[in-house]
């Protein structure tokens, strides 16, 4: 959706999930120095001005843990650190500042004003050492099948749709099932969020479609606030999740770790979290 910019929740709750995993999935992923394809499929604009007044939901998710850096568990600390004070890096910053030469960076985004920004803000991770960066005007999901598998059959794909057109709820599951068939070893990180007011009437259902769209090493993981899940508000988001294909082993012990401190951190009282984990 051309009208939806992601600067305005920028750093919010739902980044901190998303992101801090993207980053324990990269580490992971890392150790191995054979090449790794990593494509971001919504990038947005790369960097996010925290100064900006349009956005202010980002003191109730990464300013929160910035308070309280120093008594982060790992998982969490690694993601803070790439944030700098006044700057917050989208997920495709973080992909390329987890990559080196020999790997390969594409990120696709539409809007015009988010892809400009976007190849602005990939210019400081170009050079001799530094992975190959493409970044595309073009629909992530239709680009997903010219990419996969990747030669060195090693990959992650990252999905954060706004999930703001019906047709979303249809075109990402089947994306997903053709990219796991194309390449069922890959890692494939999906972020969807959790409404009061689903706009469309199999929402609810929607994450437990994400789950099953293939068998095999999977998890889901979601955060919430308990009191907003009832509140009925038209704004409608109370917390988002994960679906997680072939996540790292390590992954499942990371978040049974953090969930219950990162929840109550960003949620308080009325915080919510779930972890689920199928081999």
């Amino acid at each position: 959706m051309l009208s939806y910019l992601h600067g305005y929740h920028a750093g919010n709750e739902a980044d901190v999930l998303k992101h801090s995993t993207l980053v324990f999935c990269l580490n992971y992923l890392k150790q191995k120095e054979k090449p790794l394809l990593c494509v971001d499929t919504h990038a947005g604009a790369g960097f996010y001005d925290l100064s900006n007044p349009i956005n202010t939901e980002w003191k109730k998710g990464i300013g929160k843990l910035r308070d309280v850096a120093a008594s982060l568990p790992p998982m969490l600390l690694d993601y803070v650190k790439l944030s700098e004070e006044g700057r917050y890096p989208g997920s495709s910053v973080i992909m390329a500042a987890k990559l080196s030469r020999g790997d390969r960076l594409v990120c696709y985004e539409l809007h015009p004003g988010e892809f400009s920004a976007l190849k602005n803000s990939m210019e400081e991770f170009r050079g001799d050492k530094k992975p190959v960066i493409e970044v595309r005007r073009e629909s992530g999901l239709g680009g997903l099948k010219s990419l996969l598998p990747p030669p060195s059959r090693r990959g992650l794909i990252f999905i954060d749709p706004s999930w703001e057109e019906k047709s979303e709820y249809e075109s990402v599951p089947r994306s997903v099932r053709e990219g796991l068939k194309r390449f069922p070893e890959g890692t494939f990180i999906i972020w969807y969020p959790l409404l009061t007011l689903p706009k469309v009437k199999n929402a609810a259902s929607q994450r437990d479609l994400l789950f099953g769209l293939s068998n095999g090493k999977r998890c889901r993981v979601e955060l919430y606030d308990t009191a907003a899940s009832h509140s009925g508000s038209p704004r409608g988001m109370y917390g988002s999740g994960l679906v997680i294909y072939n996540p790292p082993w390590t992954l499942f012990s990371s978040l049974e770790e953090v969930l219950p401190g990162l929840a109550l951190s960003l949620f308080n009282d009325e915080r919510g979290w779930r972890l689920d984990w199928e081999e």
